[in-house]
């Protein structure tokens, strides 16, 4: 058989055989009642999907729960200022009030305290939850310590919101904590060198300082190791103190007290009578210093070594409350 005759047989109906359904047939309506069926089969499979659904968010701890914000503790480690009356927060909890919480905050059962959590981050949605008087949706997980300085630091790195400072004090923090550096790398987001920097700066300038400062969101690295070489600098602790102290800083916002205490060092290591404190040592008879003396317009400042000569600070000190004595027994 040629193939033409081939192909136009499988064509041709045989005898017997029904004639194909024409393209054009309308197809045959399903009744109401087989449609209702199939709509009612297609939600309960749709039901058991989430159900399905939720319980594996459940067990992987992705499920968002609504929790009393007073059962919920903030992190064992600080990473951030106080910021509640900053714009960006009030911010925050406008949204919130208009359009609900819309980021879960993440939280672990809390580790000493049984019904409590704690928090790895949110700590802000937190609390405009709580100023609301809205319970505070969480995402609920267990975690190591370690675990949730990491969850805590990459959140806050991905949303840059934490200032230079913050981040500084935080890396600080959770070294004193034991962390090891890879853990505090990971915590941040940064590489080693400037893990070192961080670590450099939170160790130059005294907490306190900071604190007063505020944490100064414009002010970045270099301009804050600015003020780390001038706190490390022969009474320069004094010289920040001093222009702390004074009434129109403690108005200004963070970013402008931090600039006007950078201006006011400044001018300060400008100033033609800025000349560096005399120093002199003092040594042992063998030539061995013990003993440093930096005079300054403003007063002299003595260390000494007690390692060179053990138990010298303490008969200094005596000697000293006899000469006080006798000074105020003259001026009498």
């Amino acid at each position: 058989m040629k193939r033409r005759e081939a192909v136009r047989a499988l064509l041709t109906p045989q005898a017997g055989e029904p004639p194909p359904m024409s393209a054009e047939a309308p197809a045959r309506a399903a009744s109401g009642a087989v449609r209702a069926m199939g709509l009612e089969i297609n939600r309960l499979a749709e039901g058991a999907r989430e159900a399905e659904t939720l319980r594996q968010q459940i067990e992987s701890g992705t499920a968002v729960v609504d929790l009393p914000t007073a059962l919920v503790d903030p992190s064992f480690v600080a990473d951030r200022f106080s910021r509640t009356a900053d714009t960006d927060y009030r911010r925050l909890v406008d949204s919130i009030r208009v359009s609900g919480q819309l980021v879960p905050i993440l939280v672990r059962p809390h580790p000493t305290q049984a019904g409590r959590y704690q928090i790895a981050y949110g700590h802000r949605r937190h609390e405009a939850a709580a100023e609301l008087g809205i319970p505070v949706k969480a995402i609920v997980r267990t975690l190591r310590d370690d675990e949730l300085v990491v969850a805590q630091g990459r959140e806050n790195g991905e949303r840059r919101d934490l200032s230079y400072i913050e981040r500084a004090l935080f890396a600080a923090a959770l070294q004193r904590r034991g962390f090891d550096r890879a853990t505090l790398n990971g915590a941040l987001g940064v590489h080693s060198a400037e893990m070192t920097r961080l670590l450099a700066v939170a160790a130059a300038v005294p907490e306190e300082v900071i604190r007063r400062i505020g944490p100064a969101p414009k002010a970045g690295r270099q301009r804050w190791q600015e003020l780390a070489r001038e706190c490390d600098r022969p009474y320069g602790l004094e010289a920040v103190a001093q222009l702390l102290d004074q009434p129109s800083l403690q108005a200004l916002p963070s970013d402008r007290r931090f600039d006007a205490v950078i201006a006011g060092l400044r001018r300060q290591a400008a100033a033609p009578d800025a000349a560096a404190p005399e120093v002199e040592t003092l040594t042992d008879g063998d030539g061995q210093p013990i003993a440093r003396l930096e005079h300054a317009p403003d007063g002299l400042r003595v260390t000494f070594d007690e390692r060179a000569a053990p138990g010298l600070s303490g008969l200094a000190v005596r000697e000293i409350r006899l000469l006080i004595a006798r000074y105020q027994a003259g001026h009498r």
